[in-house]
């Protein structure tokens, strides 16, 4: 995984709170409950609905990014769409009306939109009323901005909630404390267990713009506490490619090549000093093994003095 191997930025920093809502549906409450002070009706149940719910029937397919449906056994008694909104577009004034019409008329039960958005310009413009001209229906969307999404910088508080830790990261690593929130999130997912260390390490190096997913990653390699394996997984993408060519080709060059490039990636995100007799060495072994144990030299000494001796 590296900080932009899946999607571009703009596109994960849309997608990543939904994949929050998809994985958890409970999650819909704490945002509308919790972030917005909202009350929901009685219910014994909520999942998450398909996207496709608001899809109208005409030729211009509209779906909105998230519906949690809630339910009174096995009826529909409330749903919240969700909409991530990464800046102003004003057609969302017209489909943000058919997502709720949509949504309304095919669960037979109250609709709500809430929008999240990560800067105060396109919080403040999501929150303005949106005059349907049909006298006294005018729709005001939920939203949640940076005012609302908590600045987490205590890891245990953002254990409690990785959901919510996330969107904080997100929100306001580009704020004044933006360094201490991108420490806290690395403190707070360092205890997880590789699998969901490594899917919140994802979602983060993703979803923040370039050189804060720079920032956050050069804070993960340099940590010393975390094993070789968390770390390979965020710096493994040219390692992997090495690999796949060496499998495919059947050739030890390849798994060479791929330890080559993982060397140099990780010298390049630390900032490792490399003599020309390391580099003269690098260039010149074709032993995967070798270079692997060069590799877990760099990580545990932050040094290349063992590749040049």
């Amino acid at each position: 995984m590296s900080a932009r191997n899946v999607l571009n930025v703009t596109t994960y920093e849309h997608e990543a709170p939904l994949r929050l809502l998809q994985d958890n549906p409970k999650l819909a409450e704490e945002l509308y409950c919790g972030l917005l002070g909202r009350s929901l009706p009685d219910h014994t149940g909520v999942r998450s609905g398909s996207e496709a719910m608001t899809r109208g029937d005409d030729a211009v397919i509209r779906n909105c990014d998230n519906i949690a449906i809630y339910y009174r056994d096995d009826r529909p008694v409330f749903a919240v769409l969700f909409e991530v909104q990464l800046g102003i577009d004003k057609d969302k004034h017209y489909s943000w009306l058919d997502y709720l019409a949509s949504a309304r008329t095919k669960l037979r039960c109250p609709v709500a939109l809430v929008v999240i958005a990560f800067d105060e310009a396109t919080a403040a413009w999501a929150r303005g009323p949106i005059d349907t001209g049909h006298p006294s229906l005018i729709l005001y969307p939920l939203v949640i901005g940076p005012d609302l999404i908590p600045l987490i910088t205590d890891p245990e508080q953002g254990r409690e909630n990785l959901p919510l830790a996330l969107l904080s990261l997100i929100a306001h690593a580009r704020g004044e404390r933006g360094v201490e929130v991108m420490r806290t999130y690395q403190e707070t997912i360092r205890p997880l267990d590789q699998e969901t260390w490594s899917r919140y390490a994802e979602y983060a190096l993703n979803a923040l713009r370039e050189n804060l997913s720079m920032q956050l990653q050069e804070m993960i390699m340099s940590d010393k506490t975390l094993p070789n394996s968390y770390r390979y997984g965020i710096l493994g993408e040219k390692y992997r490619e090495g690999h796949a060519g060496g499998r495919a080709e059947g050739l030890a060059e390849g798994l060479a090549e791929g330890e080559r490039n993982m060397l140099y990636l990780i010298i390049d995100r630390l900032d490792i000093p490399l003599s020309d007799t390391a580099r003269e060495r690098i260039d010149a072994c074709d032993d995967p093994e070798v270079l692997q144990q060069w590799a877990d030299g760099l990580l545990r000494t932050n040094s290349a003095d063992h590749i040049g001796v």
